[in-house]
Order: structure tokens, then sequence, then C-alpha cells
């Protein structure tokens, strides 16, 4: 009985768990360049995160990635360095 529970509560779990780490993700190119709630991605944390008055937004239509929205141009140039090859590229200030 309680093996059926953990099957049956596990993938309800993940999913909303999965939900979770989209958070409040920039929807169109508009709410990237504009919205100041919406979140775009770092590269530096590969992950989502507020904008910062620093931060110049960049979105990418058809990207291959999936982020759409980038808090910088930065952040697209080492998408693929820092998350996927985890080189740990810093940014220099």
């Amino acid at each position: 009985m309680c093996i059926k529970k953990i099957i049956f509560i596990l993938p309800l779990l993940m999913s909303l768990l999965i939900g979770c780490d989209k958070g409040n993700q920039c929807p169109s190119r508009e709410a990237c360049l504009k919205d100041p709630k919406c979140l775009c991605w770092c590269s530096q944390i590969c992950n989502y995160r507020k904008k910062t008055a620093a931060d110049n937004p960049v979105y990418i239509e058809k990207d291959p990635n999936g982020k759409f929205c980038y808090c910088k141009q930065w952040d697209v140039d080492n998408y693929q360095n820092n998350c996927i090859l985890k080189m740990d590229i810093k940014e220099e200030p």
C-alpha cells in the first residue's frame, strides 16, 4: 500500500518541481525587454534571476537553448561554456 502511494505521489511532486524551475520567465520579447518583474537567464549562475539595473536584456526568438530571455549579451555568449561545458568563466566587472 505504501509503495502505491509513493508511485502516485512521486510523479506529482516531480511535475510541481519542474514547474517551479521556470518561475516567472519572460513570456515574450516585449516582456523580456521591458518588464522588470519577469526573470531572465544568467549564465554566471546558470539559472533565471531578477533583472538588475546593470542588465541589458536580450531576447532570442528561436533560441536553441530554450532560455529566450538573457540578462545581457554576455549571458548569450557564455551559455555553452558555463552552463553546458561547466568552464566557470567569470564576467569581468
